[in-house]
């Protein structure tokens, strides 16, 4: 008993520790100024607030302009964001923009606590655990909450929709998965899992609500914003998203571009020319990852039975993350929702592979970025600026 109270006690200080971090490092500084992020959902939704032609809102330099004619100082670009993105901040964005800001951070603190509940519903475990796993995320919640990001919205829709889905609330959870696609595409990735399960009510609930929030977007938004939207989701899902070469993208994709693909000002010395051997190894370590993760389904399915629903969920979020064509460090909140899941697998007791799991989701959330960033571009030692 006397253990038990000593782990409850360690837990509660490193939440305090953990919370001081987030306010010191994500709050406080979202309160104070207006950093990278923010003002693209800010400045869309005047857009739309304002009436305005929103038909060159995925030109570079006319969405720069508009950004400073907030008055904002900051640079910005709203390519490859969904159309209704611009949606989402209009209550904020009637306010200006610092206080928008501030209003938008009171938000992701409220979704941080509503996350971390719905959390412990999906996991069965108690709100401590849930609230150490959200705030051990690390460089990824202080920067969706410093940046104003929207990750920890999409998460909690994300979660909304597996735990539905879990209790066979099938209308419920294709909604929750609906928006959170609208918004950001990942949750797609759930499609072939639940045609697998034969989810057919889910899908249609999913794709109908998709349907619906962008067909009111047409209407309110137009045909044309659109259509550039398509044009610049092709270049997205390429990972060509300012510089395609950078390692702040994080992605295999700008990995392999550094490696072999030449470009006279962005990558004029690549280790080996042979823009082929991109498709050929982007494409090899698709089908790869692909096929461990169906054969890691499999084993789930023989493993768990009919309780492998948690497992099968975690190792397709994993997969998706894993194939993302960019990414930034607060797309890993939605990493937090499978490491739970495989945390809490099994009989209760962790094994090595759950302990390693947990281990590199710390040092993941943990890692220093920039510490790796002057690798970038290095020949070989090029890898090593991709730690995540």
């Amino acid at each position: 008993m006397r253990i038990l109270r000593m782990r409850q006690n360690y837990r509660i200080v490193l939440l305090i520790v953990l919370a001081c971090v987030l306010v010191w490092f994500g709050i406080v500084p979202a309160w104070t100024r207006i950093d990278t992020d923010f003002p693209n959902y800010y400045t869309s939704a005047r857009l739309v607030i304002e009436g305005r032609d929103l038909s060159r809102i995925y030109e570079a330099d006319w969405f720069q302009s508009q950004i400073y004619r907030e008055g904002i100082d900051q640079q910005g670009i709203f390519s490859p964001l969904p159309p209704v993105t611009a949606f989402i901040m209009i209550p904020a964005a009637l306010l200006p923009p610092l206080p928008a800001l501030r209003a938008w951070t009171a938000v992701n603190v409220i979704l941080l606590i509503a996350n971390i509940a719905l959390l412990a519903r999906c996991t069965g475990r108690d709100w401590l655990f849930c609230a150490l796993l959200f705030l051990g995320s690390g460089i990824a919640i202080i920067n969706d909450v410093r940046f104003g990001q929207c990750y920890l919205l999409v998460t909690l829709l994300t979660m909304a929709g597996y735990l539905w889905g879990r209790d066979s609330q099938s209308g419920r959870s294709g909604i929750a998965f609906g928006f959170a696609a609208a918004l950001k595409y990942f949750p797609l990735a759930f499609l072939p899992l639940l045609a697998v399960r034969k989810e057919w009510k889910l899908i249609l609930a999913f794709l109908a609500t998709v349907a619906a929030v962008y067909a009111l977007s047409l209407f309110l938004l137009g045909t044309e914003v659109h259509e550039r939207f398509l044009t610049a989701l092709a270049g997205h899902l390429e990972g060509r998203i300012l510089n395609p070469f950078g390692a702040n993208l994080q992605s295999w994709n700008s990995l392999l571009r550094r490696f072999f693909v030449p470009d006279p000002l962005l990558n004029p010395s690549p280790v080996v020319d042979w823009p082929a051997a991109y498709y050929v190894l982007k494409y090899t370590l698709t089908v790869l990852v692909l096929s461990l993760t169906i054969r890691s389904y499999r084993h789930a399915r023989a493993a768990f039975g009919p309780d492998a629903w948690p497992v099968q969920f975690a190792l397709v979020a994993l997969a998706a993350l894993l194939l993302l064509p960019a990414s930034a460090t607060y797309h890993f909140l939605l990493l937090v929702l499978p490491v739970a899941l495989l945390l809490c697998a099994g009989d209760g007791s962790w094994y090595p592979e759950q302990k390693l799991l947990l281990a590199l989701f710390i040092l993941m959330s943990w890692i220093p970025y920039r510490l790796f960033r002057p690798f970038d571009g290095r020949g070989l030692m090029t890898v090593l600026a991709y730690p995540r």
